[in-house]
């Protein structure tokens, strides 16, 4: 590197299974011009330069590029109000700066999630180690790098820059940066909620974390029968009161055939044989899907769902729905919630000749979309859709229905009991390791 405390930030090792992205954040001192040939090498999309006015003593050797950007971290207006006697400590000066210089510091990463993503980002105040490694050590921990990594990588800045023997402010020992952390959990709840809290959209937070982490995903393919409608739960329902009707009850254990297409007939045949003579199938699917209608008015897409459609199009992923139920059934639903327009692409299973586990329905929705299934993410709630889904080579995400256990769907890349039990950011950072090393609470 171009000074003795410049370095890489990639490499080390974060939540998603995947190290940090070599080249994408890049932590120095100030620079020196004598060395301006070998940064300009690096390619910078965004030279952050966290020094406030009165450091500026010569010109920055980058002030006239447009990739250059001055946002001092000290909010000179706070600053005033400042009481050093309550600080005895660096680790006081750094959890108190984090809320005295918020206005400052949610530009700083405000402009680093604006950065062009295809190259690196520098980010430097005057020695590189105090305002440049909290900043780092917030993004480093955002991305769920282990504490002792991020420690490791601050204090390593006073033996770049030999100062091991300094007094106590120029050092940079790891229980500064951790405490600084732990403050940050205690206070604010967490790195997100603190990005949050300085005005960060959950896209700009995205952006911040797939700086660090490689995200390939597209899209986004949701199942719809159970998955984003519990419409399995009513058309059970309606069965069950159907059987009720003649004084029977629906055995489940035999219900589910195990692919996804329809099999009403033989349902009613099994339920003509229980019944006997007298049975009436016309009555009694009229009856039945008058039941089914009345539980549909008030029925909505299931918890979380909506939030990370949201979410994909604020990200501007495309969005779309594979079913094996026939258009009808699909757009019937989404008209009546409104949510029609929330898709690029609905694939319905009139329109191939295989249901699932068979890959068919995944493969079209892909093919209109113009997404590669290694890019792409399935939402399914069944077994036979997971198989599908990776059959088409498919991230395969299981939120089983409340007739599917778990273990059921075990298959899946990552199982959920429910979409708002993840963050679909996190969601589509952990794609990148099959989401084997995400920890679900």
């Amino acid at each position: 590197m171009w000074s003795p405390n410049a370095r890489d930030v990639g490499g080390l090792p974060t939540r998603y299974g995947v190290p940090t992205r070599e080249r994408a954040l890049i932590r120095s001192e100030l620079l020196d011009a004598a060395h301006l040939p070998e940064f300009e090498a690096i390619d910078a999309g965004l030279v952050l330069d966290l020094r406030s006015d009165w450091e500026l003593k010569q010109p920055h050797p980058l002030e006239d590029s447009l990739v250059y950007q001055r946002i001092p971290w000290i909010d000179p207006e706070a600053e005033v109000r400042r009481v050093p006697e309550d600080e005895p400590l660096l680790v006081d000066v750094y959890r108190n700066s984090l809320t005295r210089n918020a206005a400052h510091i949610g530009r700083i990463f405000t402009a680093i999630a604006d950065a062009p993503a295809g190259q690196p980002v520098v980010v430097h105040c005057k020695a590189g180690k105090d305002r440049t490694g909290l900043t780092v050590a917030l993004l480093l921990d955002l991305v769920g790098v282990p504490r002792s990594e991020i420690a490791a990588d601050y204090a390593i800045s006073e033996v770049n820059l030999g100062l091991q023997d300094g007094p106590e402010y120029s050092r940079t020992h790891p229980e500064t940066i951790l405490g600084s952390l732990e403050h940050v959990d205690n206070r604010f709840g967490g790195v997100r909620a603190y990005l949050i809290g300085l005005g960060l959209s959950e896209a700009q937070i995205h952006r911040l974390a797939s700086r660090l982490v490689p995200v390939d995903v597209q899209a986004i393919v949701f199942d719809f029968d159970g998955l984003l409608m519990d419409t399995e739960t009513t058309m059970v329902e309606s069965w069950q009161a159907e059987w009720a009707h003649h004084g029977l009850e629906l055995d489940l254990d035999d219900f589910w055939p195990g692919h996804g297409g329809d099999v009403s007939e033989d349902r009613y045949a099994v339920l003509a044989a229980a019944v006997g003579t007298g049975f009436d199938r016309q009555e009694s699917h009229a009856r039945r899907l008058d039941h089914r209608e009345r539980m549909h008015a008030e029925l909505d897409f299931r918890p979380g769902i909506r939030d990370w459609i949201s979410t994909a199009r604020e990200l501007g992923l495309r969005v779309a729905i594979a079913s094996s139920s026939p258009r009808s059934w699909v757009l019937g639903h989404l008209e009546r919630v409104g949510a029609v327009e929330l898709f690029d692409q609905i694939a319905t299973g009139d329109e191939v000749e295989t249901h699932k586990p068979d890959p068919a329905i995944y493969e079209l929705a892909l093919r209109r979309l113009g997404v590669p299934g290694a890019d792409a993410i399935a939402v399914e709630d069944t077994t036979h859709g997971v198989a599908a889904a990776q059959a088409a080579g498919m991230f395969a995400v299981a939120v089983p229905n409340p007739f599917v256990t778990p273990a059921a769907v075990a298959t899946a890349d990552l199982v959920l009991s429910s979409a708002d039990q993840l963050l679909l950011t996190d969601l589509l950072l952990s794609a990148r390791s099959k989401g084997s090393t995400v920890v679900i609470e």
